[in-house]
This record gives C-alpha cells, sequence and structure tokens, in this order.
C-alpha cells in the first residue's frame, strides 16, 4: 500500500460538518476523549496498528506497545499534546482519531512552526461507509483549526486520499525519512 503524506496550508475557514441523515447515524454522539477513556484508545490503537502493520514487521510485542502508549498518552493528553475524538453509539467508541500538536523552528512557510499532526482515523469496521470516519475527522481537523493551527500533516493510504483531498489536503512529496534500529 502506498502511503503520502498529505498536508493542509494556510488553511484560514472550517469546512461544514457532514449531514448524516440515518436514524442510527444520528444516534452516534462525538467527545473528545478524557484520560477515563485511556484503555479504550490503548486498545483501538493497536487493533488499528494491526490493520495497517502486516504482523512481520512488528518490532515489539502487543505488551510493550500497550505500555509504551499507555505512558504516551497519560503524558501527552496532561500536557495537552494530543487529543482524541471519539464517536460512541449506545456507549461504545466505534470511531476515533488523535492529533498532535509540536513545533519546528519558524520559517518563511510557517511563521510560528506549530504543525498538527493527525493520525489513527479509525472506525470499527461494522461502520465504515456510514459517515462516521469523516465526522470523526471532521471534529479532529476543527481541534487543529480552534486551536489556531495552519498547517496540518496527515499520512493516507490509497483509500483515505480522496476523503482528505475532500477537506482540502493535498498530497506533498518533499520529506524523507530514515529509520533506525
Amino acid at each position: 500500500m502506498d502511503n503520502g503524506e498529505l498536508k493542509m496550508m494556510d488553511f484560514h475557514h472550517s469546512y461544514p460538518l457532514f449531514i448524516l441523515k440515518s436514524p442510527l447515524i444520528m444516534q452516534v454522539s462525538y467527545r473528545k476523549a478524557t484520560l477515563d477513556d485511556l484503555e479504550e484508545l490503548v486498545r483501538l490503537r493497536i487493533e488499528f496498528l494491526r490493520e495497517v502493520q502486516p504482523a512481520e514487521t512488528h518490532q515489539y510485542s502487543e505488551e510493550q506497545l500497550s505500555g509504551s502508549l499507555r505512558d504516551y498518552l497519560s503524558r501527552a493528553m496532561q500536557a495537552d499534546e494530543f487529543v482524541a475524538w471519539l464517536a460512541i453509539y449506545d456507549n461504545e467508541i466505534v470511531a476515533t482519531s488523535g492529533l498532535c500538536f509540536f513545533q519546528i523552528t519558524p520559517g518563511f512557510t510557517l511563521i510560528d512552526g506549530k504543525i498538527a499532526y493527525i493520525l489513527n482515523i479509525y472506525t470499527l469496521r461494522q461502520w465504515r461507509g456510514k459517515g462516521v470516519g469523516k465526522e470523526t475527522f471532521n471534529q479532529i481537523l476543527q481541534e487543529a483549526i480552534n486551536r489556531g493551527y495552519k498547517r496540518i500533516s496527515l499520512h493516507a493510504s490509497d483509500a483515505g486520499r480522496p476523503v482528505y483531498e475532500k477537506f482540502g489536503f493535498r498530497l506533498t512529496g518533499d520529506e524523507m525519512e530514515l529509520r533506525l534500529p
């Protein structure tokens, strides 16, 4: 699967929320995650990663990853460096999203150096294609916009790219990565 990075730059206005017409979908509620959701966020992140990363590429056990996720999410949520939005139906989380905030050295194209990074857009299989993931994504995007971020990035699968493009994201090809053991 080809994963490219999509970036949204100079995003000065918000897009309207998607209109969800199904009676079932209208019963879905959306809220920001709290530390009380920590175990569910860990579980759903691992479930997401099982789907997108082949087992043979895993370098750590699920137990190791669970501990690392708990530590990171607890610290980052308390420091307001990470936010997750949840879609909930009948007291069950059916979709989630994550948003990390960081800063790089300011430059001519990003005077404050602030970047919001969207990740872990995940919808349970039985809820896919119903608009829940799009609405969850919209909530996380609005979170970044409301905080004044002008550069918002994410990695997209081939399947996800058209959805993100509808929100104004564009593919960029100017970044490289080095992964060390």
